[in-house]
């Protein structure tokens, strides 16, 4: 029995990192993410060019899909065009598309907003109005398409941990607690 659950453990796992690489709606001319950015294990931010190599406007804009594989809920993060203008919004952005989203550029999907924005438009933060939990995928949009020959760099923002994450380890803390204090009067 022991075994089965622990297999059972071990499919779980898979399927919630197989849920974390979710694919980016499709709006416009494009089928996917144009980039992809993800956060791994260890906090290191990594930015690929997505499945979907069609940009959603047919011309500049890229679709990004971002993905959480970090312990951690993400809130922001700052990214660096190394000159590329990709915060230089024109008004085209995915909200435009039928994404849902609240952010007056446009570009900021279902919960993304875009603060401190550098005057060339190539280095800026996008902040996550609900963090992105571990495991977590949402998307948004940027202005200039993905370059391979200037990659987009970036670094998460500090985590914050959730109330509800508190309760759990707090909870499980004194469950053990109580477990070891029973074996030990037995």
């Amino acid at each position: 029995m022991k075994a089965f659950k622990f297999a059972a453990m071990i499919a779980l796992g898979a399927f919630g990192t197989a849920v974390s690489l979710a694919q980016c709606p499709a709006f416009g001319v494009a089928t996917d993410c144009t980039t992809l950015i993800v956060v791994d294990g260890s906090g290191n931010l990594t930015v690929t060019a997505g499945p979907g190599g069609t940009t959603y406007d047919g011309s500049d804009d890229q679709l990004v899909g971002f993905t959480n594989n970090s312990p951690n809920p993400i809130s922001s993060i700052f990214l660096n065009g190394n000159g590329i203008d990709i915060f230089g919004f024109d008004g085209d952005g995915i909200d435009t598309f039928g994404a849902p989203g609240s952010d007056p550029t446009g570009y900021g999907g279902p919960d993304s907003t875009f603060s401190n924005i550098s005057p060339d438009f190539s280095m800026g933060q996008v902040n996550f109005t609900t963090p992105i939990a571990p495991g977590g995928f949402t998307y948004f949009s940027l202005e200039e398409a993905f370059s391979p020959s200037t990659p987009i760099t970036g670094n998460p923002g500090t985590a914050t941990p959730e109330p509800s994450t508190l309760v759990l380890l707090g909870t499980g803390a004194l469950g053990l607690a109580t477990t070891i204090r029973r074996k030990l009067k037995i």
